[in-house]
């Protein structure tokens, strides 16, 4: 009977310990060194104080090493975090350090091995970039967040395209907001570092801000996390493979709202509005825009950036189109903001044939900024506290007294009929123009009936 006696494992070769780091040593014979620099030795840091990771890493080494004498390889190059990346995608695999592995659960854990025991099987002869792509051994590089919203308008052609210039310095100045503010709470981090905790700290900091500090609205506080989400989370899973959940459905949820939608104009400022229209001293065109928007409910950028043929006053039913443009690529969302509009009363006919070629004076980029600017000083003496866009909400208000089918509501407003789509279709959009006109008509009739009930507030 043969007696099997235990001996003690044997430490790879080129394998050291310096205090709580493991390294990889290895003396280079005379002949190669021309190739490693004129080294005579290569000291490595393994960056790790878990043996089996430095085995797993130190293996990488010496397969390079190895390669560089042969001849496979020219010279001595690291294999970087982005050499796994790539060489695992030729895999069909998905890059993964072996810390994140062992973090896995033991099904998770089973799978990602099944998967790179399968990729060995078909590698005679595995390279360096082989061998660190299926441990994993590379450190990912640091990205900070401002790195990462570059990478984002780098990954995603989209994200302005569609936009005019100045819409779109616009939109990149909002998200610089949100990620300074971040920075701001949280520190300038690197991405892959954030988890939970960092999540939760961050919520709280912004959270402080509406309630204690009330600094701001919780729908801003809101926002500006989703910013920084629509940031991290597409770069993550572009560059580094990883899925970030973090910020999936992170937000201030308050008991009592902060907030809610802009307070349409009351009936007695609709009077007001049209008593000081004519004397206050403001362009034609700012007027024009105010009075249609009091009878369709379209915001400053649909309103500015229309053109000669978005206007048709000389058809059967007159009406304007909020749509692509030569001026705009899309109104907000699109689809169903993208809609026709009868020019519901006569006056109004009357005034859009004085500007048949749409505001040329607020066409320019920053169109909407300067109708604004020039509409301010009238909104705050006449109706305080409140813009045009009450306008929209006050037509809303009309609609719902009125009792107008729910469907025509959609098509004016160019709202989603959500949970209505089975009744009604994707949109609103199926109706006419005259269905449309009625509507409005209708509304503004019930105009008497909504202030008797503000009255009653």
């Amino acid at each position: 009977m043969m007696i099997t006696t235990t001996q003690k494992a044997k430490t790879p070769k080129y394998l050291f310990k310096r205090g709580e780091q493991y390294y990889c040593v290895r003396n280079v014979p005379a002949r190669y060194r021309h190739k490693f620099n004129n080294q005579k030795q290569i000291w490595y840091s393994l960056r790790t104080t878990d043996l089996g990771e430095a085995i797993s890493r130190l293996e990488v080494r010496t397969k390079q090493h190895d390669a560089i004498m042969s001849g496979e390889l020219d010279s001595l190059k690291p294999v970087t975090f982005d050499d796994e990346v790539k060489r695992c995608e030729s895999f069909s695999i998905i890059r993964k350090s072996s810390a994140e592995i062992k973090l896995e659960t033991l099904e998770e854990r089973f799978n990602t091995i099944a998967d790179r025991l399968a990729v060995v099987l078909q590698i005679h002869q595995p390279t360096a970039v082989d061998v660190a792509a299926l441990a994993g051994v590379s450190d990912a590089p640091a990205m900070l967040l401002k790195d990462a919203f570059v990478v984002l308008q780098e990954i995603d052609p989209t994200f302005t395209s569609h936009l005019r210039e100045w819409d779109a310095k616009q939109k990149i100045k909002k998200f610089d907001r949100a990620i300074e503010d971040f920075i701001a709470r949280m520190g300038d981090i690197d991405i892959l570092t954030i988890d939970e905790d960092v999540a939760e700290a961050y919520l709280l900091s912004v959270t402080n801000d509406v309630v204690i500090a009330k600094k701001f609205k919780s729908e801003h506080g809101n926002r500006m996390i989703s910013l920084v989400r629509q940031v991290i989370k597409p770069v993550l899973k572009s560059r580094f493979k990883k899925n970030f959940t973090c910020f999936d459905g992170l937000r201030i949820k308050l008991k009592v709202k902060d907030g809610g939608k802009r307070q349409a104009f009351t009936e007695a400022e609709v009077r007001a509005i049209h008593a000081a229209l004519p004397g206050f001293q403001m362009s034609d065109e700012a007027k024009a825009i105010i009075r249609l928007a009091l009878i369709t409910g379209c915001g400053p950028k649909e309103l500015c950036w229309l053109t000669t043929a978005d206007i048709r006053t000389s058809v059967k039913t007159p009406y304007i189109k909020i749509g692509p443009n030569e001026l705009r690529g899309f109104v907000k969302s699109g689809d169903d903001r993208h809609r026709d509009l009868p020019i519901a009363t006569d006056d109004c006919i009357a005034l859009m044939k004085r500007f048949p070629n749409g505001f040329e004076r607020f066409q320019a980029d920053n169109g909407p900024s300067k109708l604004n600017k020039e509409l301010n000083p009238f909104f705050s003496v006449i109706t305080p506290g409140k813009s045009l866009y009450s306008a929209r909400h006050r037509l809303d208000d009309l609609l719902k007294v009125a009792k107008v089918d729910l469907g025509i509501k959609a098509a004016l407003s160019g709202h989603s009929l959500g949970g209505h789509l089975h009744y009604y279709g994707r949109s609103g959009n199926g109706y006419t123009l005259t269905d449309k006109k009625e509507a409005i008509l209708k509304a503004l009739a019930a105009s008497s009936k909504k202030e008797d009930h503000e009255n009653e507030q």
